[in-house]
């Protein structure tokens, strides 16, 4: 195997390649518009009938509005987070816990936290808020694809109507963060139970949670409407007690160009979907852009048990051709940063530039030579005859499918490959990862985004700890190391970010080496939104987790409103 090209022509070829996969990106609205329906106010200063109405939109329709067994960031944004509550909540800076449903909690050991509980809470069915439903909550979580919020849990004792121990097995670093991903729901009425399976509650015709809005409408490829909970629990003095807008709709609209076509339309009041390639026509258009940092990340994963994936040269070689650089200037217009793991820039004490950058030199920077070596070896060595075929797939999304076209030509450029791009909708790709024999059966090359949350472990356990492998996880390819188990409980048991920034540097260098994964990026937060119909745009704050993004509405003990235009 040969390769005449120098640097200088390898480098003009990639920016080629990358702009060949943006061709046409200035042209807006050829992939089809939103046509307003007259019923919903159009550009959300009212709703036709003198209300104050907040229009969003969502990329895809959510998967189920039952928050225990939620495992998207759309169906959390538009009910997980908007209607349901937990005991602790994080500020949108992640500087800090403060109490959701527990009014105060203390650490009482290095293995147990004491919550005293907001008294007078009700849920949206008029029950009660009580210690019963946090520990009912609780198992409920236990045993569904979001068992490893509760995991580390050894044990939830009621110390009164109000007062409840949570006991881990061991010390938990992530403890408060966990939970802060368990929502609470009534345990007094027999429509539910602790197994989602055998609900007989329907989640899409009445929300169970203590939150602030509470589902009104859902029209399923359409629209949810969410409306104020009239007996929220908030009393302060600072913000109002309910939200001050009548009503959210929030609109299922999956093609990007078309949230954008409704946005300048003044259709939407915001839209966090924007391509960032394409910011600079909001300046004469309806939207206002406000940007934020971000934890999520994009990732591909590779089918670490199919051949010939099972070589590590292989995986390794692909993921040193992949021009991330170039395409973070192109498709995201340089709101992005490069990363070599899954750890990101929002993890703060958790992030080691100088770290990153030598995993990035030395493992899977981008390097065509070097690549273009180790895939020549790995077909070598498992006797694969060039060309092999491939499919990326990913989910329907303007920018994702950029930036997967890329790859996908970048591989497809190489005398080894014959590969296609796949684009399926969000709601058809979540079911074939979380098959066992859907993703990890294939070998198929799959590009997604992942919000990560907090916390490192957020960023890692579910992804790579074999406990998690579908479906009772989200590590879709199988992977499976003995070493990298081994340090992801480390991290899990060890307090003190000082202390627990090495063992992440370990788990970054061995995801480096062993390559089921190729992290990409973390975007920044882009959120565009409509300045007519808020009083103040300064009051927006993006959220760094997709699964948030319209929080900023009204959460007000995190100290987050956005007030209606008068």
């Amino acid at each position: 195997m040969s390769h005449s090209d120098n640097g200088q022509t390898k480098s003009a070829a990639t920016r080629r390649r990358v702009l060949a996969a943006m061709g046409g990106a200035s042209v807006v609205g050829l992939a089809g518009c939103v046509g307003g329906d007259g019923g919903d106010g159009g550009d959300g200063s009212d709703g036709g009938d003198g209300t104050n109405e907040f229009v969003a939109s969502a990329a895809a329709n959510p998967g189920t509005f039952d928050p225990t067994i939620i495992t998207d960031a759309t169906s959390n944004s538009v009910v997980g987070t908007m209607a349901y509550e937990r005991l602790v909540a994080l500020t949108f800076d992640y500087s800090e816990f403060r109490g959701e449903l527990a009014s105060s909690y203390e650490q009482v050991d290095d293995t147990t936290f004491r919550f005293q509980l907001r008294e007078g809470v009700t849920f949206h069915n008029g029950d009660e808020f009580t210690a019963e439903d946090v520990q009912f909550s609780i198992n409920r979580t236990s045993g569904t694809t979001n068992d490893a919020d509760v995991s580390f849990i050894e044990n939830v004792e009621i110390l009164g109507d109000y007062e409840v121990e949570i006991t881990s097995t061991d010390p938990h670093a992530p403890f408060l963060n966990d939970l802060a991903a368990v929502p609470i729901l009534t345990s007094k009425t027999d429509a539910i139970s602790e197994s989602p399976e055998q609900d007989d509650h329907s989640f899409t015709e009445q929300t169970l949670g203590t939150g602030p809005w509470e589902l009104e409408e859902f029209s399923a490829e359409d629209r949810a409407v969410l409306v104020p909970y009239d007996d929220y629990w908030h009393d302060g003095d600072d913000y109002p007690g309910t939200a001050p807008w009548d009503r959210v709709t929030i609109r299922v609209i999956p093609e990007q160009v078309s949230q954008e076509e409704a946005m300048a339309a003044g259709e939407l009041d915001m839209i966090d979907n924007a391509a960032p390639f394409e910011l600079d026509q909001w300046e004469n258009q309806t939207g206002e852009v406000v940007t934020g940092s971000a934890v999520g990340f994009d990732f591909i994963t590779y089918p670490v048990n199919q051949s010939p994936f099972t070589n590590e040269k292989l995986r390794r070689g692909m993921t040193r051709l992949l021009p991330k650089s170039d395409v973070i200037e192109a498709v995201f217009g340089g709101y992005a940063t490069e990363l070599a793991g899954p750890i990101s820039p929002g993890l703060g004490a958790f992030w080691d530039p100088e770290h990153e950058q030598n995993l990035l030199d030395e493992y899977v920077g981008q390097d065509e030579e070097e690549g273009l070596r180790l895939i020549g070896e790995a077909f070598e060595e498992e006797g694969i005859e060039a060309p092999f075929d491939v499919s990326f797939i990913t989910n329907v999304n303007r920018t994702r499918e950029r930036w997967m076209e890329i790859i996908q030509q970048t591989m497809d450029e190489t005398e080894y490959f014959n590969a296609e791009l796949d684009v399926r909708a969000f709601d058809d790709l979540v079911p074939f990862l979380l098959d066992p024999e859907g993703a990890a059966a294939s070998t198929d090359v799959v590009g997604i985004g992942w919000t990560g949350g907090s916390d490192p472990d957020g960023h890692i356990n579910q992804l790579l700890h074999s406990s998690q492998h579908v479906p009772d996880g989200f590590n879709w390819n199988l992977y499976e190391n003995e070493e990298m188990d081994s340090l992801i409980t480390e991290g899990q048991t060890t307090l003190g970010a000082e202390e627990r920034l090495p063992i992440y540097q370990d788990i970054q260098e061995l995801v480096a080496q062993e390559v089921p994964m190729a992290n990409m990026w973390t975007g920044d937060v882009i959120d565009v939104l409509n300045p007519a119909n808020v009083e103040s745009v300064d009051q927006w704050s993006p959220h760094p987790n997709a699964s948030n993004r319209y929080n900023t509405l009204y959460k007000p003990h995190l100290d987050e409103i956005v007030y209606p235009a008068e």
